[in-house]
């Protein structure tokens, strides 16, 4: 019975989701419309925020700072970032490593 929910898991959330999780982040982060599935990936990174941003995927790291990018250029505030979905941690990293933040 298991087997069969997580078969219709893996259908439901699509192959490529299911075959490869961290470019189903990068592709949330990417996608250019708000959706609940790119709040949802931007709380998912922030819960892997908790170890050292170098320990993170480059992958990750990048698609993050093109999303914060992408808020900055829509000329939201590093409060509007961290209401969006991102950690305070998450979003101040990200926006140093685009020259636009950092203490």
């Amino acid at each position: 019975m298991a087997k069969q929910s997580s078969g219709a898991l893996a259908e439901a959330t699509g192959s490529a989701a299911a075959c490869d999780p961290l470019g189903a982040l990068c592709a949330a982060l990417a996608s250019p419309e708000e959706t609940e599935a790119k709040v949802n990936a931007r709380r998912t990174v922030s819960g892997m925020a908790q170890r050292p941003w170098q320990q993170l995927p480059a992958k990750l790291r990048s698609a993050v700072r093109a999303d914060v990018r992408r808020l900055r250029d829509d000329k939201l505030s590093r409060e509007d970032i961290i209401a969006r979905g991102y950690s305070y941690a998450a979003a101040e990293q990200a926006l140093r490593d685009i020259g636009q933040g950092g203490s």
